[in-house]
This record gives C-alpha cells, sequence and structure tokens, in this order.
C-alpha cells in the first residue's frame, strides 16, 4: 500500500472534519453565508479522489 495516498487521504479527512466543525460553528452565530461556503469545503474535501491530490513523480 502507498502509505503517501494513505497519508493524503488521512489530512483530507482532518481539514474537512474541521471545515465540517467551523460550519457548523458559523451557522449557529448566523453568519450563513460563511457557514454554507465552509460546508461546501467540507463536504469537497471529503468527496476529492486521493489520487488527484497525489504528487506524480516526475523523475521516470
Amino acid at each position: 500500500m502507498d502509505t503517501s495516498s494513505s497519508d493524503v487521504a488521512r489530512l483530507l479527512r482532518i481539514f474537512a472534519a474541521r471545515a465540517l466543525v467551523l460550519a457548523f460553528i458559523t451557522g449557529i452565530t448566523g453568519a450563513t453565508t460563511l457557514a454554507m461556503v465552509l460546508g461546501l469545503a467540507g463536504v469537497g474535501l471529503l468527496l476529492a479522489p486521493v489520487e488527484a491530490a497525489r504528487r506524480k513523480d516526475v523523475s521516470r
């Protein structure tokens, strides 16, 4: 198993969770536009393909 892709996937999940928590908090405080932007960013990070986020090896 490629460890770099699992590291990228783990980081994407962490950033997605933080964005969704911030969306929830800003939604409670009344900043609905910011909450929607953060929520969409969180969902986008959860659905992002890991292969696209990985750096390609150009030394070959």
